[in-house]
């Protein structure tokens, strides 16, 4: 597997890798497997920094921040955590399987878009979903149509109250940007 990972690295980003020196937030980590089981599936190498140095990762660490991560993610793909010594180091490798349901994290949708993790339009989710959806996903997309419906009630309501156009523009766009 060494000279498997190492191509990937020197290789760099791309829609199916992400590079990251450390990793110590599971929020962001949740939205990187969510993104890559939206799109086509992937691997996050941990432990190396860009332009592609391996720097070596903190095997607990990575671990708690994987497992937390995990909590975050519904429903949950198929994904393997694994540390593999490169350059004579140890990195973490997340394996992530691309997935037949759209999968949230924190609610909301991420897909992979070259180097770029980004909220899925709702035109994305419409093309990802199943013939049958299960269950989950039905409950999972629709707390996230409420919250969605919620955050622009607000912002109509306070742009209602706006005085300025500015004001307005800046209301009118960062609701349309929530709703994509």
């Amino acid at each position: 597997m060494q000279p498997e990972i190492l191509n990937l690295i020197f290789a760099g980003e791309s829609d199916s890798l992400e590079l990251k020196t450390s990793i110590r937030d599971p929020i962001l980590l949740a939205k990187l497997i969510g993104s890559f089981a939206n799109g086509k599936g992937g691997k996050i190498v941990v432990g190396v920094k860009e332009p592609p140095e391996v720097v070596g990762v903190d095997d607990v660490l990575a671990r708690q921040v994987y497992e937390a991560a995990q909590q975050r993610i519904t429903p949950k793909p198929k994904t393997e955590l694994s540390f593999i010594e490169a350059e004579g180091k140890r990195v973490a490798v997340i394996t992530v399987e691309r997935s037949s349901e759209i999968v949230l994290s924190d609610g909301r949708a991420f897909v992979r878009t070259g180097t770029m993790t980004k909220p899925m339009a709702w035109t994305q989710m419409r093309q990802h979903l199943p013939v049958e959806p299960s269950t989950s996903t039905i409950e999972s997309l629709t707390k996230l149509i409420e919250r969605k419906s919620t955050i622009i009630e607000g912002m109509d309501k306070r742009l209602e109250k706006s005085s300025s156009i500015k004001e307005r523009a800046k209301e009118w766009g960062a609701a349309l940007y929530l709703a994509s």
